[in-house]
């Protein structure tokens, strides 16, 4: 799918709006799966039942579709549950047995409740469901909570990152803008070096968000590494690809003249301060998910959108979550119901529009008008966000992810400190990680 750049004048949706487009509300009336005594269940309950639904986020993205919901199915009154220190949390109401029904989880915690028996296999009811076009889902998102066969969600929304770049101050430089259609990892620090001016606070580039460790992975992505193997069970911080990446965005990091280093952004105010300098107008470029695309329209400047740079191959994160029924729930049948109402083509736009993102379906970014794009009165080229979901990857599921993760994030603060170079480390790393990943 390609949208022009006339696009930039559409405004954005907001939830309580008038639902625009023609999109068939997929799963609307859905035939559940065999229950669990091999029975096949005909539709909600004769008697009120009440599905808890549990999410990190406020219900305002659901508003819209909770309010459909309830009138199609008077019967079924679904209960949203924002659950706070989410990471922590969700593993701890496994554990004790009490999570809700239906849980929007993040990435890997979706595969590692999976494979724990925390969540069910949802493809039964998938199949029961006449007429689901699994293809209407971009690859990498309806293939990635599949573990040995058994599907543990269903996507909603996502935030591709991106390259958003700052056109006044290319201008006041006399850098040429980045050229969408190839776009490097030489062109990006060619660009960022010629409008960095450091003594007046301003760089060509965003910092590395050093703490946010798979912030990092994509960077090896592009150079044709990675974190882990496809199926997360060995480390592949020790090849060559992925000692590269890091090292190159390392040394850019270091040098001062491209982007911030940890020690300027500690004498103009901390991490903090990173963001208002985007907002300043003295960031020349910022690689991160679409979300920002609000906070730019605010800062007042003319903006655009490229992909991420690239070295061996375009690549970058897609952030999102996937719906799961526990496997706890009592009400597992009418679980489904709910679920697949929620990530319907409607009910994926609804979320859409409130939270700005591209939908995980197709036909949901082809409801008008698109959910990612902003009201401003010059060309932005949007089609660049949603075309992320065709190549870009979600973060990693590995086992035992916390851990493996504080390995590999300590090796990552280190190289970017300056401290060790990435060859030196990595390798040493690697094996650790492997047997983190591996022990299950």
């Amino acid at each position: 799918m390609k949208h022009s750049e006339t696009l930039s004048r559409r405004t954005f949706l907001k939830v309580g709006g008038t639902m625009a487009g023609a999109a068939v509300l997929a799963a609307c009336a859905p035939v559940a799966a065999p229950a669990d005594d091999g029975a096949m269940a005909e539709g909600p309950a004769a008697e009120p039942v009440t599905i808890r639904y549990g999410r990190h986020d406020p219900a305002a993205g659901v508003a819209t579709t909770l309010e459909s919901f309830h009138e199609e199915y008077p019967n079924i009154e679904v209960s949203v549950e924002q659950i706070g220190e989410f990471h922590a949390k969700i593993p701890a109401l496994a554990a004790a047995g009490t999570l809700p029904d239906v849980v929007r989880s993040w990435e890997a915690m979706a595969l590692d409740l999976g494979r724990n028996n925390q969540f069910i296999d949802i493809q039964p009811y998938v199949d029961g469901e006449p007429g689901y076009d699994a293809a209407d889902f971009y690859e990498n998102w309806w293939n990635y909570p599949v573990v040995e066969g058994k599907r543990f969600g269903i996507p909603d929304a996502a935030a591709p990152h991106v390259t958003f770049y700052n056109a006044d101050l290319f201008d006041a430089a006399g850098v040429d803008y980045p050229d969408k259609d190839s776009f490097t990892w030489t062109d990006f620090e060619e660009k960022a070096r010629a409008i960095s001016d450091p003594d007046n606070k301003i760089w060509g580039s965003e910092t590395i968000p050093v703490g946010w460790h798979m912030y990092s992975v994509k960077q090896a992505w592009q150079n044709g590494g990675s974190f882990y193997s496809p199926d997360f069970r060995e480390c592949y911080l020790d090849k060559e690809e992925t000692i590269q990446a890091i090292q190159f965005w390392a040394d850019m990091l270091l040098d001062g003249n491209v982007m911030p280093t940890p020690s300027q952004i500690i004498g103009i105010g901390g991490a903090g301060a990173a963001a208002e300098l985007l907002a300043a107008g003295k960031i020349g470029m910022q690689r991160m998910g679409s979300w920002i695309t609000g906070s730019l329209v605010e800062a007042g400047f003319r903006f655009n959108v490229v992909a991420e740079p690239s070295q061996a191959r375009r690549d970058t994160i897609t952030h999102g979550a996937f719906n799961n029924i526990s496997t706890t729930s009592e009400e597992k049948d009418t679980a489904w119901i709910w679920l697949n109402y929620n990530t319907s083509t409607q009910g994926i736009y609804n979320y859409a529009s409130e939270a700005n993102f591209p939908g995980t379906r197709r036909s949901s970014n082809a409801i008008e008008p698109f959910p990612w794009v902003a009201d401003v009165d010059f060309d932005v080229d949007w089609d660049v966000i949603p075309d992320a979901l065709i190549y870009g990857h979600i973060l990693p599921g590995p086992a035992n992810e916390g851990e493996s993760l504080k390995l590999i994030g300590d090796a990552l603060e280190k190289v970017y400190s300056g401290d060790v170079q990435a060859a030196d480390i990595f390798p040493e790393v690697a094996p650790k990680v492997t047997a983190v990943i591996s022990d299950v």
